[in-house]
C-alpha cells in the first residue's frame, strides 16, 4: 500500500498441515559464463518535478510472449500537487490528493525506451497503487483462450473512495490492455469493502503456461483485507478470487486463512501467488510474523480445482525477519526495518512458476545470519506440498539483502533479483544517512541446485534517506520489486534513489521525531533541493 499502512496484528491458526520440507543448501559458485547486464533506463516519466509528484515505487512488470513487448507498473505520485505544508506538529506537509490517481503504467519494446500513464479507477473510486501486472490469452470466439487470439495484459491494483464516508476503505480492481499497455478498459472490482475494513497487498497470477492446463486462461487475485475498526488493528484474512471470463466478471473470495488478533502470538500479511503449469494455484504468506512466541513461517495454500478450494495452510521454512522493535523508529509506527534504514521490509514469500515443469520456486530475505549477511534463500516443490529447502541462494558480503523477486525463463531458467544495503556497524545499527543499496541477480540453470554468484546490476548507488513517505517521518522505498524472464534475457524493476537528494531540513526533522520531541515538518517544496525524494524505476535487462 502506498499510504503508510496501520500495524496489523493477528492470532496463528490452530493448525497448520505441515509439508515435506527437505533441508538444503544451494551451491553459491559461480557459473562459468555469467550472465551480462545491459542498461539503467529510467522508467517513469517525471523530470526535474518537486516532491512527491517525483516519487515511484512498488514496481512490476510481465511480458507480451507474443510480441516480446515489455508492461511495467508502479506506484507514481506523478499528478500529485505542490505540498501545502503545515504548521500542525507531526502533520504531513504533503497529503494526498483525494481523486488522484497513483497507478502507474509503463510499456517498452526494448526495455530501454518507456512511455506510460496513470490507470484509471473503477467507478466510484480512483486507482491506489499496489500494482501487480501479468500477462495472459486472450477468450476466443469459441470460448477457450489462445495467444492466436490476443494477449491481455492484467493489471492488479487498489482502488482508493471517492466517498468521504469510507474514508481509506481501499478495494481491489484490475484493469485489462488488449495492446500491450497503449490503453486500458475500465478496471473491474474484484471485491468490495466497507468503511469497516479494507484491502492490501493484492496480487495478481495468471494460469498461462500450459494450454493444457484444465484452468487455462483464468485469472486469480490474492490479497488481505484488514479490520480497521479493530482492537490492535488485526483480524487480517487472505482471500483469492478467479475469473474465467478474461477478468469481465469475478467469483466469490474464497478465504485461505484464518483470523484472529493476538500481539504475542504474532500477525499475518498476505504475500504473492503463482499458478503452476498443471494450473495448481498456490498462494503464499508469512504467518506468525514477528512472533514473540514462536517461528514465523512461509506458508502456503494450494488449490487444484481452479481456485475453489485451498488446502490448510502448508509449512515451507521458518523465516528470520527483520528487526520489528529495538529501532529509533518505534515512537512513529512498527514495521520491520534492515539495520541502516528506516524504509520499512518485510520477508514475505515471492513466488514464480516453471513454465518447463510444474515447479513452483519461492523466494525469501532471512536475517538468519544477523547484521551483514541477511541472505536470500529460496524453496522449490513440483506439487506445492512438498517442498524443498534449497537454503541460501545469494549474500552479497558486508550487506543485507531485501526485496527479493524470482522469474522462471521458458527452458526453467530461474532468475532472482533483490536489493542489499550495505551494514552498519554493529555498535550503531541504525545509523542512517550513509549506508546505500544496490540491485543484484543471481541464476540457476540446474533447478536451484546452483546459483551463480551475485552480479551488480544498479550502476550506481542508492541513498535511502533521499527517500520519504509523504509525512517526511522516515525513508520509503516501497515494499518489492518485479522481474520477469523471457527466452534469452530478464529484465529487472526496481525503486531506484540514485538521483534522489539528502535534504538537512527533513534529516533533523527526522532525528527531532525519533527522540519524541513535537516539531513541525519543513515544507520540502521550499526547504529542500527538487531532486528530494526522486525515488525513480529503472529498469535493466539481464542477458543469460
Amino acid at each position: 500500500m502506498l499510504r503508510q499502512r496501520l500495524f496489523a496484528l493477528v492470532v496463528l491458526p490452530t493448525a497448520f498441515a505441515i509439508g515435506l520440507v527437505q533441508p538444503g543448501t544451494a551451491s553459491l559458485a559461480a557459473s562459468p559464463a555469467l550472465p551480462s547486464v545491459s542498461g539503467n533506463n529510467l522508467v517513469d516519466q517525471d523530470h526535474n518535478l518537486a516532491f512527491s509528484s517525483n516519487k515511484q515505487n512498488e514496481t512490476s512488470i510481465t511480458r507480451d510472449p507474443v510480441t516480446g513487448v515489455l508492461v511495467a507498473g508502479a506506484n507514481d505520485e506523478i499528478q500529485e500537487p505542490p505540498c501545502p505544508g503545515t504548521t500542525v506538529p507531526g502533520a504531513s506537509p504533503c497529503p494526498f490528493k483525494k481523486g488522484v490517481g497513483v497507478s502507474g503504467y509503463y510499456r517498452s519494446t526494448d526495455g530501454q525506451n518507456w512511455t506510460g500513464g496513470i490507470l484509471p479507477g473503477t467507478p466510484g473510486r480512483y486507482s491506489g497503487g499496489d500494482p501487480s501486472l501479468d500477462n495472459g490469452p486472450r477468450q476466443c470466439p469459441n470460448g477457450r483462450f489462445s495467444y492466436r487470439c490476443g494477449t491481455v495484459i492484467y493489471y492488479a491494483n487498489l482502488e482508493d473512495p471517492l466517498d468521504p464516508d469510507l474514508h481509506f476503505s481501499e478495494a481491489t480492481g484490475v484493469a485489462r490492455s488488449f495492446d500491450d499497455g497503449a490503453t486500458w478498459q475500465t478496471p473491474v472490482e474484484v471485491s468490495s469493502v466497507s468503511k469497516a475494513d479494507f484491502d492490501d497487498h493484492e496480487w495478481l497470477a495468471v494460469d498461462n503456461k500450459n494450454p493444457n492446463s484444465p484452468f487455462y486462461g483464468r485469472v486469480y487475485v490474492f490479497w488481505a483485507v484488514f479490520c480497521a475498526n479493530c482492537a490492535g488493528n488485526g483480524n487480517v484474512k487472505l482471500y483469492v478470487a478467479h475469473s474465467s471470463d478474461g477478468g469481465v466478471s469475478w467469483s466469490n473470495p474464497v478465504q485461505v486463512s484464518g483470523a484472529n488478533s493476538n500481539f504475542g502470538q504474532g500477525f499475518r500479511e498476505t504475500g504473492q501467488m503463482a499458478v503452476a503449469s498443471n494450473g495448481t494455484v498456490e498462494a503464499f504468506w508469512s504467518e506468525n510474523e514477528d512472533s514473540t512466541h514462536t517461528a514465523t513461517l512461509q506458508v502456503v495454500a494450494t488449490s487444484t480445482d481452479g481456485g475453489q478450494t485451498f488446502t490448510a495452510p502448508i509449512t515451507i521454512s521458518p523465516v528470520v525477519d527483520y528487526p520489528l522493535t529495538g529501532t529509533p523508529f518505534d515512537v512513529v509506527d512498527l514495521f520491520n526495518r534492515v539495520p541502516g534504514m528506516s524504509a520499512r521490509v518485510d520477508c514475505f514469500p515471492h513466488p514464480a512458476a516453471d513454465p518447463s515443469s510444474t515447479k513452483v520456486y519461492v523466494v525469501w530475505c532471512d536475517f538468519a545470519g544477523g547484521n551483514g549477511t541477511g541472505d536470500v534463500k529460496a524453496a522449490v516443490s513440483s506439487d506445492g506440498l512438498h517442498w524443498t529447502n534449497l537454503g541460501v541462494i545469494a549474500r552479497v558480503s558486508g550487506r543485507n539483502a531485501f526485496f527479493p523477486a524470482v522469474a522462471a525463463a521458458p527452458d526453467g531458467t530461474v532468475s532472482v533479483a533483490f536489493n542489499a544495503l550495505t551494514a552498519p556497524p554493529n555498535n550503531n545499527l541504525w545509523q542512517t544517512g550513509v549506508q546505500v543499496y544496490d540491485t543484484y541477480y543471481v541464476q540457476s540453470r540446474t533447478g536451484g541446485s546452483s546459483f551463480t554468484a551475485p552480479i551488480r546490476v544498479s550502476a550506481q548507488s542508492s541513498n535511502p534517506e533521499g527517500s520519504s513517505y509523504n509525512n517526511l517521518k522516515e525513508q520509503f522505498i516501497g515494499d518489492y520489486i518485479g522481474i520477469v524472464d523471457g527466452p534469452t534475457q530478464a529484465t529487472i524493476v526496481w525503486t531506484d534513489a540514485r538521483s534522489a537528494a539528502l535534504c538537512d531540513a527533513v534529516s533533523a526533522y527526522r532525528s527531532a521525531i525519533y527522540a519524541g520531541v513535537s516539531a513541525v515538518a519543513p515544507d520540502p517544496d521550499f526547504a529542500c533541493s527538487t531532486d528530494f525524494g526522486n525515488t525513480d524505476t529503472f529498469a535493466a535487462n539481464v542477458t543469460y
